[in-house]
């Protein structure tokens, strides 16, 4: 059996290959063996590609606004350096590509490695009604990772934006005119060769590490606003007592905001600060009940629609005196996928909304209420599903990837600054998502700087938000006492009897396991399982493939069905035994990693969701003894 071996600075973690596994690195964007689309990509055009309001928890009324979606032209320009040292551009490639999709994606129709040495330029032109008076907002949903944004030939940024991951918006009021106007942005995507967080991204595909994704990969867009206008808006609603506190961010000056609340009342926002009870008989958001409160808020000429949902996520002692999470203060135990977010027509783009719709309702028709959100930040869509639909989330932070990533401590140190700013816009982009109720700043130390670094991390993230559980490192080292990897084996060092962080977590493969019961904190098995499947006709690669299984695969998918619930029911005694949280490995497979629930393509599912509801509802049952006993 051959294997693949991350080493790190806490040890070795050796991960098994299939044997129908190869060596060789796949060049993913030329040397892809198989062309996989899904049903949804294969409707993707210009004219419909990503059309819908990217930001549903705060829509714009009486505005207009643009899809710049479509194509665009691009110039890929490669930096060399003559013999005095000076650098020098050449132009190496250029035609149409299909935004938001990215270079390397094959909705994009590119299909091209962008190389760390090379930039992006992208143009279009877009044309504006009179302005009168109204600013114009240009938005970047996500671009990966370095963009500039220049506006009929002037740059209009101060600064260019460094993340790949979340939005960002350009006020172009002063560089556009009525009519036609001229778009460029220059990218430039370093993946893993810089300090940025690329995630699973990487040149090459190995194991669980993925193709890379260049430029504009999520929606951009425009629109008109009055000068005075609501940037923004946080919303807290406490399910155990009916209080709800909002704050708007108010551009073009302050003011009084007056917000209604469907089916409760009209209040006044005074200096955009707002508190109020609910009346009697409120509901509150849960998994079986995922309530949500609509209300519209106006300033002057300006008014957005936005939602919230009521719910107080916490943690508490059973009578067994394991730490357990709550909802709304009831006990909870959290249940399902690894979700990467990946698509083989898309890469981290989504063919359509309706794509990430099907996902999060093939995850609640499994019996899960839960999803981890891996190293990853969905369209602003996929959040609003999981709050319309009842899908806990726990949401990673994006992270270096990968074994460099865990050996590098300088480059750990370098990027501290970088990752917490990163981290912060997470926790304000994402706030208002009712599902989420977890955040996952370290996984499996990919990144992750020394105890010191560490620990200011986790205690920053709970004082900033209060309203949901801080992960530890989850699989990786957890500094506050618990489980580490020295030389392949688990071991418990003492805990810390004041921990910054509200879990400690165990990655185990296939198998499923649990840390030593912790004094202070929730045990949780933060990823298990991966049994890989191979469905012919529904894989990346022909050549390769990657899983967690110790040996081959089985014959048959009735026979990887039958693993599946043995391995499921190892789990009721360790849920009574302290565990709270599980994670399997995942949603779908992923280029080579063919350990899904679903083929890559997501045309076929690879156990019958009746039979995992019923396995799944073995735990949960298990859950309810241990918590009411």
């Amino acid at each position: 059996m051959d294997k693949v071996v991350f080493k790190a600075k806490f040890g070795v973690l050796a991960l098994a290959l299939s044997a129908a596994s190869t060596a060789v690195a796949l060049n993913p964007a030329r040397e892809r063996e198989v062309e996989l689309r899904t049903s949804w990509g294969a409707e993707v055009t210009a004219d419909n590609a990503w059309r819908e309001y990217p930001r549903p928890q705060m829509v714009r009324e009486n505005a207009t606004w643009q899809n710049l979606n479509g194509y665009w032209d691009y110039t890929i320009v490669s930096n060399g350096v003559s013999a005095r040292h000076t650098v020098t551009a050449t132009e190496v490639a250029k035609g149409r590509i299909l935004v938001p999709f990215a270079f390397e994606a094959p909705l994009s129709g590119v299909g091209r490695t962008v190389q760390p040495w090379e930039k992006m330029i992208y143009t279009r032109r877009f044309s504006l009604p009179p302005l009168l008076n109204r600013r114009v907002l240009l938005h970047f949903e996500a671009v990966d990772w370095r963009a500039q944004v220049f506006v009929n030939g002037v740059e209009a940024m101060d600064v260019p934006h460094e993340n790949g991951d979340l939005p960002f918006t350009v006020d172009v009021t002063e560089f556009v005119k009525s009519g036609e106007n001229m778009l460029k942005v220059v990218a430039w995507d370093p993946t893993d060769t810089f300090v940025n967080a690329a995630g699973k991204q990487d040149k090459v595909t190995r194991g669980c590490f993925y193709t890379r994704v260049s430029g504009i990969w999520q929606t951009v867009w425009l629109e008109m606003a009055p000068e005075r206008h609501i940037r923004g808006y946080r919303v807290d609603a406490d399910a155990l007592t009916g209080k709800v506190r909002m704050r708007f961010d108010v551009a073009g000056g302050g003011g009084d905001v007056a917000v209604d609340v469907a089916g409760v009342g009209s209040f006044t926002a005074g200096g955009g600060r707002l508190e109020f009870a609910l009346p009697a008989g409120y509901r509150v958001w849960s998994v079986e009940d995922p309530h949500l409160y609509d209300f519209t808020a106006r300033i002057g000429d300006d008014c957005v629609r936005g939602y919230f949902g009521v719910r107080t996520v916490g943690k508490k002692r059973d009578a067994a005196g394991n730490w357990r999470y709550t909802l709304n203060g009831r006990f909870i135990l959290p249940l399902g996928p690894l979700d990467q977010g990946w698509w083989p027509d898309g890469l981290l783009t989504p063919p359509s909304a309706a794509a990430l719709s099907n996902e999060v309702a093939f995850i609640k028709s499994c019996g899960y209420n839960m999803l981890r959100k891996h190293i990853k930040v969905e369209p602003r869509i996929f959040y609003h599903l999981c709050d319309r639909m009842g899908i806990l989330v726990l949401q990673d932070a994006v992270c270096p990837g990968g074994e460099e990533n865990v050996l590098d401590e300088t480059k750990s140190l370098q990027r501290y600054g970088m990752f917490r700013r990163e981290l912060k816009g997470l926790i304000d982009h994402l706030y208002n998502s009712p599902s989420i109720i977890e955040w996952i700043p370290y996984n499996e130390g990919w990144g992750q700087p020394d105890a010191e670094y560490t620990r200011d991390t986790l205690v920053w993230t709970k004082r900033y938000d209060p309203t949901r559980i801080v992960a530890g490192p989850t699989g990786g080292i957890d500094y506050e006492g618990g489980s580490t990897y020295e030389a392949g084996d688990a071991h418990w060092t003492p805990e810390r009897a004041d921990p910054a962080a509200d879990t400690v977590e165990l990655h185990s493969y296939p198998a499923a396991g649990k840390c030593p019961q912790a004094r202070y904190r929730i045990n949780v098995l933060g990823e298990f399982g991966g049994l890989g499947f191979r469905v012919p006709g529904h894989v990346w690669s022909n050549a390769a493939s990657w899983d967690y299984r110790p040996g081959g695969m089985p014959a048959t998918m009735a026979e990887n069905e039958r693993d599946f619930v043995a391995l499921m029911r190892t789990l009721p005694p360790l849920v009574r035994d302290g565990l709270s949280a599980i994670v399997y490995t995942q949603t779908s497979d992923v280029e080579i990693e063919t350990n899904g629930l679903l083929t890559y393509d997501r045309a076929v599912s690879k156990y019958s969701p009746a039979v995992l509801r019923q396995v799944h509802g073995e735990i949960y049952r298990a859950f309810e003894e241990a918590v009411n006993r």
